[in-house]
């Protein structure tokens, strides 16, 4: 059975995206840790809020520099986020804030978030895309590895940060 999904709009984030600033934040942490919806919901690891309106602020502002921040909309409507940075000395750039609002979730908006922002990275000729999880959501690795990610076995202890790390 082939699922057929919406397609929907994914640009830079601007200045004018401040306009929905608290809604961006809602979704960045409804999906983090408010939502018990899909199967993507971290809520079990994460003690406080993802971000706040300072980080994501500070994100539109400076977007380009250190980093891209990318929206998904759904007509003029911010549904999912995703960044990356900029390459490394290395040329790795870090994937990180993939974010979709609980009624979005299992629609397509975070697969076609990543794939939008890999298409992006390879027009700058970044060559290598990395990206961190917990090594218990299997579901979610292997759903990285649909995308063309590859297992590396490195851990970092994230329990200073992170409840259950």
């Amino acid at each position: 059975m082939v699922r057929e999904y919406q397609t929907y709009n994914i640009r830079e984030a601007i200045i004018e995206d401040l306009k929905q600033l608290d809604t961006i934040v809602k979704v960045v942490n409804d999906a983090y840790n408010v939502s018990n919806v899909g199967w993507t919901t971290p809520k079990h690891i994460f003690n406080e809020e993802r971000t706040n309106n300072k980080k994501i602020q500070d994100l539109v502002q400076t977007n380009g520099t250190t980093h891209v921040l990318y929206f998904a909309l759904d007509g003029e409507t911010i549904v999912g986020t995703i960044m990356f940075t900029q390459p490394d000395e290395k040329g790795e750039a870090y994937c990180s804030l993939l974010a979709v609002a609980p009624a979005y979730q299992s629609k397509g908006v975070g697969g076609q978030l990543f794939r939008y922002i890999l298409n992006q990275m390879t027009k700058r000729n970044i060559e290598t895309a990395t990206l961190s999880t917990f090594a218990g959501r299997t579901e979610v690795i292997a759903w990285y590895k649909k995308l063309g990610f590859i297992e590396e076995p490195e851990k970092v202890d994230f329990s200073w940060h992170y409840k259950d790390a």
